[in-house]
């Protein structure tokens, strides 16, 4: 049976606490644990040092800790028939004190996504918005070690890290599923990248699902309800202009951080073969850096007229304010358009500071991301278009996004096939 025995052998005021690690008679392995204490406050009879002062009860403590921790490790690496060895009981005692240098280790996790991060960084094919998420998951990983007391190498991260992980994320950073659910699934990424560059992975990690990131209530403006927006009239010249943007973006299919910043020397006019004349306006993404090109519907037409051509007024200059403020302002749109359907959705509760799914009229609801979820949801409804046309105005790079973006599920899928074989069988039939 292993067993575990410090010692202290220099007879010194700073003298070094050694661990004696026996399996059987051929291996036994003894190392210094980085520990020290004055050879007077040592017991050779407790292997432990003497209880007279704090600063002993705590390494008492610590030693007690290390104990358990070495044969733990022990136990579940014999299982998987390691070869034990001084370099193994080393590694154990590094782990236990967090002592791994995470600057020149990379098969240490942090390191690696460290690294993964500067390498994105240097990469124009990446936007900020990817590189915040991975900056996210680094603050949020490295909260999660210090709880755990532990630094994590890349293999130690398995299922259970995994599930921990998501807990830690939802019940210490008070966050919603849906939320921790994204944090798994980038840190499942930074290991398969991993493993990809050679580094060793936890056999969990494949088979893991993260759970869906699906359940989040899907919130979009029918094209009923963007009617009576237009209709809406009022004093306010903000609420006003908030009606217009709102009316643009359900037609334009883009993100509040493109929509703000469009204006009319985006738009250019094409000729096609039999002398039609169309317009179409083409913008660079901000987050994902695509180059889309937006045909210009007539309800677009329409509200560009009434500023002679161009894009309404922004709120404020500062970028986060006016998103801010276009927020703020649609919800009082859509409460005086009468839009107070009953539907669940997230909503950001003030004293417990985090987002909850509540019950509340869809007005509350509205936020500016709904101008694009609005475009793809009521276009991919009409047989005019293609899911491909759409993704090329939203920016999406595949169905399955496109779909899960709109909250299309399989059922939707199975049922729009069965029509489809409907409308083949009565064809056949007539």
């Amino acid at each position: 049976m292993a067993t575990v025995k410090f010692r202290v052998i220099q007879k010194t005021e700073n003298a070094q606490i050694y661990i004696r690690f026996s399996i059987n008679r051929d291996n036994v392995f003894q190392i210094k644990t980085g520990k020290t204490i004055n050879y007077k406050f040592w017991s050779v009879k407790t292997s432990r040092p003497i209880q007279t002062i704090t600063e002993n009860k705590i390494l008492t403590t610590e030693l007690n800790a290390l104990e358990n921790h070495i044969l733990k490790e022990y136990n579940f690496d014999y299982s998987k028939g390691v070869i034990f060895s001084k370099d193994w009981l080393s590694d154990k005692i590094d782990t236990f004190f967090n002592r791994i240098e995470v600057k020149e280790d990379d098969s240490v996790f942090i390191n690696y996504l460290s690294n993964f991060i500067e390498f994105k960084t240097q990469t124009n094919s990446y936007t900020k918005s990817t590189i915040l998420k991975y900056l996210n998951l680094k603050d949020r990983f490295l909260e999660y070690q210090k709880k755990k007391r532990k630094i994590f190498l890349i293999k130690d991260v398995d299922g259970k890290t995994l599930i921990e992980f998501k807990n830690f994320i939802i019940t210490d950073c008070n966050l919603m599923e849906t939320t921790a659910n994204r944090f798994v699934k980038n840190l499942k990424t930074v290991i398969f990248d991993a493993g990809v560059n050679g580094k060793q992975i936890h056999f969990q990690i494949k088979g893991f699902s993260t759970g869906t990131t699906n359940t989040e209530y899907k919130v979009f403006l029918s094209f009923h309800e963007i009617q009576k927006i237009k209709e809406v009239q009022t004093l306010n010249t903000d609420w006003n202009v908030a009606r217009d943007w709102l009316v643009l973006g359900c037609y334009l299919g883009q993100r509040a951080s493109d929509l703000l910043r469009m204006n009319k020397t985006m738009i250019y006019t094409k000729t096609d073969s039999e002398g039609n004349r169309f317009r179409f306006l083409e913008i660079k993404q901000q987050k994902t850096g695509e180059k889309v090109v937006i045909p210009l519907h007539d309800e677009v037409e329409t509200v560009l007229q009434k500023y002679n051509g161009n894009f309404p007024p922004i709120f404020s200059v500062n970028k986060e304010s006016n998103t801010n403020l276009f927020n703020l302002h649609i919800k009082k749109v859509c409460e005086l358009a009468g839009i107070h359907e009953i539907i669940k959705g997230k909503v950001y509760n003030e004293y417990e500071k985090k987002n909850e799914i509540v019950e509340t009229e869809k007005c509350n609801l509205v936020s500016s991301h709904v101008c694009r979820r609005s475009f793809a949801t009521n276009f991919y409804g009409n047989k005019l278009f293609t899911t491909p046309q759409l993704m090329s105005i939203t920016g999406h790079k595949t169905e399955s996004m496109f779909l899960n973006y709109i909250g299309k599920t399989a059922d939707d899928w199975a049922m729009q096939t069965a029509k489809t074989f409907k409308q083949l069988s009565n064809q056949k039939i007539s």
